[in-house]
């Protein structure tokens, strides 16, 4: 893993792309190689977005054709890939089972003979910079690998905006660790400041994103997908996330994890674009979520209530992942307790039907 020094000049690599035809040789040409970032033998990990367990093709997750082209080269390049992360809610291997099998990973790990990760321990780590975090348990699959390559999914996120590079390494804490981080670090700010604490001592060392199809409006798990037809790479976390901003004509000190990003002096004070420039690939339409008016606009702050709907299957994972115990399952149907509900919008991250909805609630 490199450390999360700014880098003066970092760059980023640009190509369209469709998932029948992924290249990542030419993706990562003008960096030389995957040898530049390997070395024959070592355990690379491929940290993957594994949200929940859902489909592909609703855009939740890294999409399995682009961890396989990912791998093949890893393997190509004398590595050994093992694909993992930590999905919201309790880290078990009877939970890492399901996502796999929804995601596609589990074909994809048969196919190519590529271990997925099914260590659940974790191991506490010191945050010697950090600003909310000054220690904090670490899945010990993320800290056993020689080397990470992070394969992050260009998404919205209702409470952070964008769930980029900057945010993937969150997956390396423990599921209900997250939970209980999200009810401690319940503003933005405080939210946006302990990520960048965790990818301060997680920063991997290549980032391949998935651009392909991402997802848009009320994300991570409720939003729309949209077809945006690129994949990225870069060696530097923040340079991605700046990068894709300007892809998208958004303003990048609205995403609250890269105005953080900015207060620590991480921003590179340039970027460099030896393929595309997000020029090339502008895309003007791109909807964010209905809670980011009051960050990228003069709006007033909207009260975005989580709201259940009457396609609530009754599954029970918004009440596990609650981090104030305000959900409970009564007539076959979840209810929130708003007195007690922090707008964490966690349930409405993991619903896997898509039965938790944003409104303003009179």
């Amino acid at each position: 893993m490199n450390s999360s020094n700014k880098k003066i000049n970092p760059s980023v690599c640009i190509i369209k792309s469709s998932y029948q035809n992924i290249d990542i040789n030419t993706l990562i040409k003008p960096f030389g190689s995957l040898n530049k970032f390997i070395k024959k033998g070592e355990h690379v990990l491929l940290k993957i977005n594994l949200l929940n367990a859902t489909e592909p093709n609703k855009a939740v997750i890294t999409n399995p054709k682009v961890v396989e082209a990912v791998a093949i080269n890893v393997l190509k390049s004398g590595g050994i890939p093992i694909i993992g992360d930590s999905p919201s809610g309790p880290f078990t291997k009877r939970k890492l089972q399901k996502v796999y099998n929804m995601a596609g990973m589990t074909n994809l790990s048969n196919d190519l003979g590529v271990e997925l990760n099914f260590n659940t321990k974790y191991t506490k780590l010191t945050i010697p910079d950090g600003k909310r975090l000054k220690n904090t348990y670490v899945c010990d699959f993320v800290l056993n690998a020689d080397k990470i390559i992070s394969i992050p999914k260009i998404k919205t996120h209702s409470l952070m905006m964008m769930t980029l590079a900057t945010k993937i390494m969150y997956g390396a804490i423990p599921g209900l660790t997250k939970v209980r981080y999200h009810s401690k670090y319940m503003r933005r700010k405080a939210l946006a400041e302990m990520l960048i604490d965790v990818l301060s001592i997680l920063n991997p060392d290549l980032i391949i994103m998935d651009g392909i199809v991402g997802m848009q409006g009320d994300g991570p798990a409720a939003g729309n997908p949209v077809e945006l037809g690129v994949m990225l790479a870069s060696d530097d976390s923040i340079a991605m996330d700046l990068t894709v901003c300007r892809m998208l004509n958004i303003e990048p000190i609205g995403i609250p994890t890269l105005k953080e990003a900015k207060i620590r002096n991480m921003w590179p004070n340039e970027i460099s674009f030896p393929l595309l420039s997000p020029d090339d690939v502008k895309y003007k339409s791109f909807t964010l979520p209905s809670t980011a008016g009051h960050l990228l606009t003069d709006e007033k702050k909207p009260k975005k209530d989580p709201v259940i709907m009457q396609s609530c299957t009754a599954c029970g994972e918004c009440v596990d992942i609650c981090p104030k115990n305000a959900i409970k399952i009564n007539d076959n149907m979840a209810q929130i307790n708003y007195q007690n509900c922090i707008k964490c919008y966690c349930c409405h991250e993991i619903c896997a039907y898509n039965a938790i909805e944003l409104e303003n609630k009179k």
